[in-house]
């Protein structure tokens, strides 16, 4: 999982340069008239402001994904926490290996999910940057 997300991060900060260069180009021109320093400034922000919008909607996306991830992971561990304090209570080392083998199972699962959704989310971020 963590060798796809770097890849995927490594081609959507490939694509982002164009919209970056975009943005500081917009500021550059926003020198062009030095006669109202306010106004320059002004369009200068609106057009970080632009970029820094577009950076969030690719954050969150990406932020999505580690929440729903993370929650696979918390729900896989509420539900064999209780079994397996019995079965550590209880001394029996091959229930605590099942719990164990089930743990990892899950844990294998939520990870499966994750990049099951990384091709989606790759396509809306490309998406987002073409509307930029």
């Amino acid at each position: 999982l963590t060798a796809a997300l770097e890849e995927m991060q490594v081609r959507v900060t490939k694509a982002m340069l164009p919209v970056e260069k975009k943005a500081a180009q917009c500021a550059l021109d926003c020198y062009g008239d030095l006669s109202d320093p306010n106004a320059v400034h002004n369009c200068a922000q609106r057009c970080q402001s632009s970029l820094e919008r577009t950076g969030k909607r690719i954050q969150n996306e990406l932020q999505a994904l580690q929440t729903s991830t993370q929650s696979c992971q918390q729900s896989v561990l509420q539900r064999l926490n209780p079994q397996m304090e019995m079965a550590q209570n209880e001394g029996k080392a091959w229930k605590i290996k099942n719990i164990e083998a089930a743990f990892n199972e899950g844990l294998t699962r939520c990870f499966k999910e994750a990049l099951e959704q990384l091709p989606g989310i790759e396509a809306r971020t490309q998406t987002i940057l073409k509307e930029r």
